[in-house]
């Protein structure tokens, strides 16, 4: 079972979906941006998540709350919106303790096994406020961490450019066989690794409003490739980076990606990178140098909004596209080529 599960999701990653078309390209190997080369053996993983831990406050006895928190770098971060439902009736009943549960699963995704969505389920005291703590990489820390990053960017692309362009759910599959996206389904080796998440989560959202074209085959994140496998990873790795990382971080990079390079510092590219833009990590440097708010020789600071404008729908097929794109949508060109300059050279 096993073996034709990864032979058919291999199948349809030789393809590219974008909106219900199937695209005959070559499959994307995402491999060097994890480090695995060969298959990863699927863990075991119950549908039901419980807690690392419970820890409940009952200073006050007329309250009950859940609420969820994962460790991440050593702090507690709440979870939000995560969708707990219990039977009122039991609550009112008086009883001791009471069951809750949470399905990972809203209109715009889900964390799964690649079958059901994962449920969050606890019987916890019926009185107090109930914490419900996980821990960053166990199994529900790693489903969490997914679900972390997939509710950011809902709420910050909500913010920014709205939803409209989000007309199908996005299925995020952990444990998979490998990281990638395919058919509206992003595939996640760990969910504790927020880079790579991101990442993967950006080619859905890349997909969705028809930012850019796909490029398919092998890539290495420091070569020279096609320019349609540059943007598209690139951009991919810049999504992931705005969701993620401080617009005002000087230093700014990836934790976990690509681990034989990292960390991946993408507001400084070292020079051993291939230069131009058919490289991956140059695209991901150009973009966000137009966003963020570090001066590192430019002075570029323009909205996440006014770029995606610029792109959505277009499907562009190289960043010196994207750059015309944003030319024609009002961005400064001084601006634009100093940027430009400065991440694929003159």
């Amino acid at each position: 079972m096993l073996r034709s599960r990864f032979v058919f999701r291999m199948m349809l990653s030789m393809m590219c979906f974008h909106l219900g078309q199937s695209v005959n390209l070559f499959a994307m190997d995402d491999s060097d941006l994890t480090g695995l080369s060969n298959q990863r053996r699927i863990m075991d993983v119950s549908l039901e998540i419980q807690p690392d831990k419970i820890r409940t406050e009952t200073s006050n006895k007329d309250v009950f709350a859940v609420e969820v928190l994962r460790e991440d770098h050593g702090k507690l971060i709440s979870v939000p919106a995560v969708p707990f439902k219990w039977k009122a009736s039991e609550l009112a009943a008086g009883r001791d303790t009471i069951h809750v549960e949470a399905i990972l699963k809203n209109e715009f995704f889900e964390v799964s096994d690649g079958n059901q969505p994962y449920r969050i389920v606890a019987d916890i005291p019926a009185q107090g406020k109930n914490q419900l703590i996980f821990l960053p990489d166990s199994s529900g820390g790693q489903v969490l961490g997914i679900w972390q990053v997939a509710q950011r960017a809902k709420t910050k692309l909500e913010s920014e450019v709205g939803l409209s362009f989000w007309k199908t759910p996005l299925s995020f599959s952990w444990p998979a066989e490998g990281d990638y996206y395919a058919f509206g389904e992003v595939h996640l080796t760990r969910g504790d690794h927020w880079d790579v998440v991101g990442h993967e989560m950006g080619h859905g959202i890349y997909d969705l409003a028809n930012l850019g074209v796909f490029g398919g085959g092998a890539h290495k994140i420091d070569e020279c490739y096609s320019e349609a496998l540059a943007i598209s990873e690139g951009w991919a790795s810049f999504f992931s980076a705005w969701l993620n990382v401080d617009l005002q971080d000087p230093d700014a990079k990836f934790e976990y990606m690509v681990p034989r390079r990292a960390p991946i510092r993408f507001e400084s590219i070292p020079s051993d990178v291939c230069p131009g833009q058919t490289n991956e990590w140059r695209v991901t440097g150009f973009f966000w140098d137009l966003v963020d708010l570090h001066d590192d020789s430019e002075k570029a600071t323009e909205l996440f909004a006014r770029m995606w404008n610029a792109m959505k729908g277009t499907r562009v097929g190289s960043a010196l596209a994207a750059k015309n794109k944003l030319k024609n949508a009002g961005f400064d060109p001084e601006l634009l080529q100093i940027v430009w300059d400065l991440n694929f050279g003159k």
